[in-house]
């Protein structure tokens, strides 16, 4: 599976459940709100395999909605 992942930052609520779940993807931005890690490609970042599975896992799992997951294979 490859994904795109993005964070849509108006809608994020810094909760913490992404960068608390997949620090490899994502982090805090320095005020709470997540966002996709630079050394990951930041935001529009394309990723695949395990790591993908688990970041669509947890977009569904945001409250705010603010994750954005994109299949581009599976």
């Amino acid at each position: 599976m490859k994904v795109k992942v993005s964070v849509d930052e108006d809608l994020c609520t810094a909760c913490a459940l992404c960068y608390d779940e997949l620090p490899e993807v994502y982090e805090d931005r320095g005020d709470g709100i997540a966002k996709v890690k630079d050394d990951v490609g930041g935001d529009g970042a394309v990723i695949e395999g395990e790591i993908a599975e688990k970041a669509s896992e947890i977009s569904e799992e945001c409250p705010s909605g603010a994750l954005v997951t994109e299949v581009i294979e599976e």
